[in-house]
């Protein structure tokens, strides 16, 4: 047999599949690519090179993608099979693709053969379009596709901050809820208990918390204490204690924020059998941070017996 007697023809129509493999994987771009060739009236048998190319129109045109080749292929009876792989990008095209095919005997040092005229490729090539869909370029980006299933109700999900009801959460206003870090300028309210594992502090100007605490021995120094201002608990907690007179037993304990203000309550801790109470006053002291406190025995005029005790306030 020489190449001047090969007069090939396609007689049948060409079919092309995907893999059903990469079909369920996500696809890759080639497909397989099915023939029938004749060698004169007699199925064409042994083996060919040949040559595969895309072009954009039946005749002429522009050629698409890269050449193919697939040297010895074998024919048994007229029928090859043969897998092709022109890239994803070769089906990006709208328009029709054909495909035409050379060949010349496995090798031969003659030219290929071109079999005419070029076939139009039917839908399924196109299928491999589908792995770089134009509307699916910036699927990389995609971290959990199944949360995209209503997205074609997301008129502008990119700015959260105008999806519908996003300024409320179940109805209640940010006002009714606490935040971390931040100031809540609404209630904070609970059916249950409210524990909180550190300090807990309020502004001077609010209510509801303790403001202070002091427990202070006879001889006037601080034994504990609580700033609820500052939350502090540690060494004089800002406070300040003068005991005023000799032998003892009144005192002016400065809180270092304004006090003549606030509901106060003193307790004498007894540390003998005499009864001694506790009293208190704003009014002899100019300073509206300080509380004047007078321990003395009950039996007795306070005045003449001021007694040097322990006691305790609670400034709310």
């Amino acid at each position: 047999m020489t190449d001047r007697s090969i007069l090939p023809r396609l007689l049948t129509s060409l079919v092309f599949a995907v893999w059903l493999g990469n079909a369920a994987l996500g696809q890759g771009s080639g497909f397989s690519f099915q023939g029938r060739l004749n060698d004169g009236t007699s199925p064409a048998n042994g083996s060919y090179d040949l040559q595969f190319r895309l072009y954009d129109a039946i005749v002429g045109g522009n050629q698409i993608s890269v050449i193919v080749s697939r040297p010895n292929t074998t024919l048994i009876n007229g029928v090859f099979s043969t897998t092709l792989d022109f890239g994803a990008t070769a089906f990006n095209s709208p328009n029709s693709i054909f495909i035409e095919i050379a060949l010349r005997p496995n090798g031969s040092p003659n030219a290929y053969t071109i079999l005419g005229p070029r076939q139009r490729l039917t839908v399924v090539p196109f299928a491999v379009r589908a792995a770089n869909a134009a509307s699916a370029d910036n699927a990389t980006n995609a971290v959990n596709a199944q949360n995209a299933v209503n997205a074609q109700n997301a008129i502008n999900a990119t700015n959260a901050t105008t999806a519908f009801d996003s300024f409320n959460l179940g109805a209640v206003p940010p006002s009714g809820y606490a935040k971390l870090n931040f100031p809540n300028t609404g209630d904070l309210r609970t059916t249950g208990a409210l524990a909180i594992t550190g300090d807990a502090s309020q502004p001077i100007t609010s209510n509801g918390l303790v403001k202070a605490m002091i427990h202070v021995n006879a001889n006037g120094t601080i034994l504990r204490c609580y700033n609820g201002i500052t939350g502090t608990t540690t060494g004089n907690c800002g406070f300040t204690v003068a005991d005023t007179t000799i032998p003892g037993g009144a005192y002016r304990i400065d809180f270092g924020f304004r006090v003549n203000d606030r509901f106060v309550a003193v307790t004498t801790i007894s540390v003998s059998l005499v009864n001694i109470v506790t009293s208190y006053n704003f009014f002899n002291n100019p300073n509206p941070n300080e509380i004047y406190v007078l321990t003395h025995i009950t039996d007795v005029d306070y005045l003449k017996s001021s007694t040097p005790n322990p006691f305790m306030i609670i400034v709310y």
